[in-house]
């Protein structure tokens, strides 16, 4: 099973651009996509993604990108993510991120597929979200924290106190690997 928490805030700017679409399947896929204002990504775009993820559980990995590709192609923010309790695939481009804490050390991880061990904790967000965190903050906010909403409050707390939440779009997810639920 995978936990995760889900953050969309739109901080100081008049609407929130990003989007986050999910599938709750036998593996968790996911599309975030940063969308800054000056992005001409349109509605349709946002609906095909939108279709694509719903379906996603039908298609393999690399189906999934290759079919999200002409589509994406004018967007240059953007996450594809399918996880399990031993995996997880990445195709991203752009500032969306992806960092993972095993062992006690956070790493970026690539685009392709990576194993995971129980209580593996995995953070996607958008460059907005990473400007005012380090590693070491994300590093000890996920080593103290004991759900993936935990994790997500205690990043937050850390941003406020830095801006007030009133800067960029704020889009992330918190995810921690539990194999034996």
């Amino acid at each position: 099973m995978i936990e995760n928490y889900i953050l969309m805030h739109k901080g100081g700017q008049e609407e929130y651009r990003d989007n986050v679409f999910v599938n709750y399947s036998s593996a968790l896929t996911m599309a975030i996509l940063y969308l800054p204002s000056e992005s001409d990504f349109s509605v349709a775009d946002e609906a095909s993604i939108s279709a694509l993820i719903k379906t996603s559980s039908k298609l393999r990995f690399r189906d999934l990108a290759e079919s999200s590709y002409p589509i994406l192609i004018n967007l240059h923010n953007y996450m594809l993510i399918r996880i399990d309790d031993k995996s997880i695939e990445i195709d991203r481009n752009g500032k969306v991120y992806a960092y993972i804490v095993q062992n006690g050390e956070l790493k970026m991880l690539p685009n392709g597929k990576t194993s995971l061990e129980d209580n593996d904790r995995v953070i996607c967000c958008t460059g907005e979200f990473m400007r005012c965190l380090n590693d070491i903050a994300v590093l000890s906010d996920a080593v103290v924290s004991e759900s993936a909403e935990e994790w997500m409050d205690n990043l937050i707390c850390r941003i406020s106190d830095k801006n007030r939440l009133a800067e960029g779009n704020l889009t992330a997810v918190t995810m921690i690997v539990r194999s034996g639920d």
